[in-house]
């Protein structure tokens, strides 16, 4: 394939930048003809293997024949779906989303205008943001695994921490949502409880004023290589991750520093949290409430002080990071990307095929629908036996259009919703049947689970709590409450739940874990 990359500034040393600038270089080590097109010269930081052009703009004119152009950043997306067919099928390479960000508030139409565009194709690299663009854009995204690189970013050997302890804290103070000042606040509270500490700080920009006048020692490591970050993580005992909300796409110094066997302390939001579906729990770091230094300098001086805590993280971090790896990342973005261009090929050569009626008397609309109903009843079903669960949810939904007053048959369509991972589509169904006067144990426990997925944990339970209510006060249920009481931070709630579950059925496996899991009361 010939691939354009369009980067804003090549020279700014940004997660972002360099992920992209490292995906050129795989691409082109694979055999592809690649070309990064930016505003700014070349990177002093890192060697660009691939052909690398400084532009004024993105203009047409400006850009190679390409089957494929990669927008990397909201402000890149225009110029990408304008190019032309010669110059590429646009794609837009989400690795975060930049409308939720404080500092775009005065530029939010524009960027979601962006996303809004027409025949752009889009590839993500967290769950997270494949949700978020099927909910709010109705966007289906590609997916890609994110990368670490494993041969700077590796671990040494297990050691006791130092005194005074090596707590990293990594990241521009100056982007509001990566909540540096709450590291700061964490750090002078530990150090204050009596916690020997130094700050080991990475920026890429000038430290803030308000980095200044600590209790404790900072030691700065500013415009720091990515080739020398390795070493800087395997000197810390700890890791503070401070994100603040959904702006943050991934974090990539996180996975880097538990990638190099470093014990993290994150907060809890939907990038982070991402990281425990992949290996199937979330014992990989000590998640605190964003925004709350009490809570992270107590993990602070837990993980400090206890040995154990800190070797089970590690354990569980190292699993979590060599799931990151360049060639997985890389062959899954070379998928995406060559399905991109596939795809716009076969939708500009395809004829619209004409609709014909198979069957039935076709001067009778009541046979005509019934038919068509039972082919997409059947083709949901084949599509569901073969894994294509959003296809499967769609045929089905089709039928349910052709029966608007079939309750029934809405319910299927919002179960096939929530297997196919569209949460936000099976919870408006769940809403309209409510709306219609439909409410019991199954629907609220429905409206539940997508409510679950979509992070919003105190509706979730109150949807639980309706189903209890309504239907079977039995051990799953109270099960699942508390599962999402505890994810909402009412511990003492999610305690009561799994002890009602247990009462009902003293060996029931997934309350005993949960129940032994929670902190001491």
């Amino acid at each position: 394939m010939r691939i354009t990359w369009l980067l804003e500034n090549a020279s700014q040393l940004w997660g972002g930048v360099k992920v992209a600038l490292e995906d050129a270089n795989w691409l082109s080590r694979a055999g592809h003809q690649v070309t990064v097109l930016s505003r700014s010269g070349p990177p002093s930081w890192m060697r660009v293997e691939c052909a690398f052009r400084q532009v004024q703009d993105f203009r047409p004119e400006h850009l190679p024949d390409a089957d494929v152009v990669v927008a990397t950043f909201w402000t890149t997306v225009s110029w990408a779906a304008s190019a032309g067919g010669t110059k590429g099928v646009p794609v837009h390479y989400c690795q975060g989303y930049e409308g939720d960000a404080p500092d775009n508030r005065a530029v939010r139409e524009r960027i979601e205008a962006a996303y809004r565009l027409p025949g752009v194709h889009r590839v993500t690299i967290a769950p997270h943001l494949t949700r978020l663009l099927r909910e709010r854009f109705g966007i289906a995204a590609l997916e890609v695994p994110y990368v670490v690189d494993h041969a700077v970013h590796h671990p040494a050997p297990a050691r006791p921490a130092g005194v005074p302890l090596r707590v990293g804290l990594v990241g521009p103070y100056q982007i509001g949502w990566k909540d540096l000042a709450t590291g700061y606040a964490a750090c002078r509270l530990a150090h204050q409880a009596g916690q020997q500490l130094v700050l080991v700080r990475a920026t890429n920009t000038t430290p803030d004023p308000a980095e200044q006048q600590t209790p404790f020692p900072v030691e700065w490591h500013q415009q720091l290589p990515p080739a020398q970050m390795g070493d800087l993580y395997r000197s810390l005992d700890l890791f503070l991750g401070t994100s603040n909300g959904a702006d943050e796409g991934f974090f990539l110094p996180a996975v880097e520093a538990m990638a190099c066997g470093v014990p993290t302390i994150l907060t809890d939001v939907p990038c982070f949290r991402d990281h425990g579906a992949a290996i199937g729990n979330d014992r990989f770091a000590l998640f605190v409430p964003p925004g709350d230094p009490a809570a992270m300098a107590e993990a602070l001086v837990v993980a400090g002080g206890m040995p154990e805590v800190r070797e089970s993280l590690r354990a569980q971090g190292l699993a979590v990071a060599s799931r990151y790896h360049p060639d997985r990342h890389g062959r899954a973005l070379e998928a995406a990307l060559r399905r991109c261009a596939d795809d716009a090929r076969r939708n500009v050569r395809a004829e619209p095929a004409p609709l014909r009626l198979v069957g039935g008397d076709a001067g009778d609309p009541r046979t005509v629908f019934t038919e068509l109903r039972a082919q997409l009843r059947t083709a949901s079903e084949r599509l569901l036996r073969s894994g294509h669960n959003g296809p499967a949810a769609d045929a089905l939904a089709a039928a349910a259009c052709l029966s608007p007053g079939d309750l029934a048959l809405q319910r299927e369509v919002a179960a096939a919703r929530l297997l196919a991972a569209d949460y936000g589509g099976a919870l408006r169904i769940y809403d309209d049947l409510v709306a219609q006067g439909v409410d019991d144990e199954e629907l609220e426990a429905g409206r539940g689970h997508a409510l679950h997925a979509m992070g919003r944990m105190h509706d979730a339970a109150q949807a639980f709590r309706a189903a209890i209510a309504i239907g079977a006060r039995n051990a799953d249920a109270y099960n699942r409450l508390g599962v999402v009481l505890y994810q909402a931070g009412d511990v003492s709630g999610a305690r009561r739940n799994f002890e009602r579950a247990l009462m009902l059925e003293p060996e029931h496996g997934d309350a005993l874990a949960n129940l032994a899991a929670l902190p001491a009361a």
